[in-house]
């Protein structure tokens, strides 16, 4: 006689799809919030560490989404001011971006938390002067909401051993809020070609080798394996069997379309990795961005 088995609670509820899982992830919005800078995840914010020279408002204390998988930046600018945009389609903007000289007392870079300058401040990254480092300011650590502690990290240059240089940078990643190194890497591989741009563009590797915080079960670090039913996996891997999170590159054929973005395998799966590492790999990515504009203008 044939026995029927009960259907398990995976079967009976698939994984969430992108958009429902950022939804989900979302905190409840006050009632009076109409306007749709409320649809775009308009938060509270504490101030930036003190600084005589910048003068910004502070991040968001709490990210209540991800960007999407992938995305471009397009520049809207008029005739007398320069301004750029980062969206999925230009005429659907999801943050403004706002680029000041070194003499206006402002970070080199603010990405604004929602499609205008108006929007209060995401993230911003000032230019360390005689160096190509960075200083990115970013909503501070899960956990310590009001507070300053760690609200800065720092995208630095290094040799890659082949005459070419990459940038670095370690962040808290996934629940776990473990602290896990980055880098970006130039390169011509298939993570960049995949993006439709120009053929070459930049990857971002992740170092470490073991699972991410999200994925890891009870006995793997104390994380929790509820995210493992949602994770993209399968994803471009480097020359040297790390895992690819993010790749970008310069746009073409396009006059208003300047930079295309996409997030790859642990990368692209909301909470995985994080919300505040997601604002770290795009704003590190503009500042690199921006360090090439200008050489290309010199």
């Amino acid at each position: 006689m044939k026995s029927h088995s009960k259907p398990s609670d995976a079967d009976l509820n698939p994984p969430p799809s992108y958009t429902e899982a950022i939804q989900q992830n979302a905190p409840p919005q006050p009632q009076q919030q109409q306007t749709r800078s409320a649809s775009l995840g308009h938060q509270q914010h504490t101030h930036m560490p003190a600084s005589s020279s910048r003068r910004t408002s502070a991040p968001a204390t709490h990210v209540s989404r991800q960007f999407p998988p992938s995305f471009n930046m397009y520049n809207v600018s008029s005739f007398m001011d320069r301004r750029y945009v980062l969206g999925e389609h230009q005429d659907r903007p999801l943050y403004a971006l706002s680029f000041h000289s070194g003499f206006s007392g402002q970070p080199d870079l603010v990405l604004h938390n929602g499609p205008t300058e108006d929007h209060p401040v995401l993230a911003a990254f000032q230019r360390e002067s005689f160096s190509s480092s960075a200083i990115i300011t970013l909503p501070p650590p899960p956990g310590c909401p009001g507070t300053r502690t760690g609200a800065e990290e720092r995208l630095e240059p290094a040799s890659s051993g082949f005459g070419s240089t990459t940038y670095v940078f370690t962040i808290e990643t996934g629940p776990g809020n473990r602290r896990e190194t980055f880098e970006w890497r130039h390169s011509r591989g298939g993570a960049v070609s995949q993006l439709g741009g120009k053929t070459s563009g930049w990857k971002l590797v992740r170092l470490a080798t073991g699972p991410p915080s999200g994925l890891e079960g009870p006995g793997q670090g104390g994380g929790s394996s509820s995210s493992a039913a949602t994770f993209v996996g399968g994803g471009d891997m480097s020359s040297d069997g790390k895992e690819v999170v993010a790749a970008w590159c310069w746009a073409v054929g396009s006059i208003t379309k300047k930079l295309k973005f996409q997030f790859l395998g642990s990368g692209r799966t909301p909470g995985v990795l994080g919300e505040r590492w997601a604002i770290m790999a795009v704003v590190s990515a503009l500042r690199i961005w921006e360090h090439e504009r200008r050489q290309k203008e010199n």
